[in-house]
């Protein structure tokens, strides 16, 4: 089932992103573990990735240049929500899975989050890396260990791994 992927308006140019596993460096508030998968590889894959960018983000707070690495963040995370959500989505949507109108809901939410964050930054508003943090902090322990795991089960069991 091919999927056009629309970029976000708000951004005029995405750059390619080189994406750096290193969990292990100073500042790495999240650890990727098993706690966390989903058993779909591609899904855990990405999830990854979006550990990657919190850590990169808490490693720029810490060292004193979030405000520099505000913008490259937030690319990765449109770029993420394009990818990831949509890929979570037509999986719930191909098995049938019942919660997906409640999931839908919940990145809807998410998106709403970024693009105050994105109008945020653009307006020179400070303090937008430290309430990116916070916010993330949170999703990865709500949405990725929690409601993320509602579908786990149900798609594992339809042979989706």
């Amino acid at each position: 089932m091919p999927t056009t992927f629309v970029p976000w308006p708000r951004l005029a140019v995405r750059p390619m992103l080189n994406l750096r596993k290193d969990m292990a460096a100073p500042g790495t508030i999240y650890r990727w573990t098993t706690a966390y998968s989903v058993n779909i590889e591609i899904l855990d894959k990405q999830h990854e990735r979006l550990f990657d960018t919190v850590n990169e983000l808490n490693r720029a707070l810490r060292s004193g240049s979030g405000g520099a690495a505000i913008e490259l963040i937030l690319v990765r995370l449109v770029d993420y929500v394009h990818e990831h959500f949509t890929a979570e989505e037509l999986l719930m949507e191909y098995h049938g899975f019942p919660g997906l109108a409640a999931h839908k809901a919940e990145h809807e939410m998410f998106r709403k989050k970024i693009d105050a964050f994105l109008d945020g930054h653009n307006a020179g508003k400070t303090g937008v890396p430290v309430d990116l943090m916070l916010f993330m902090r949170t999703w990865l322990k709500d949405h990725v260990l929690t409601v993320d795991k509602r579908y786990s089960e149900f798609l594992n069991a339809r042979g989706v791994r």
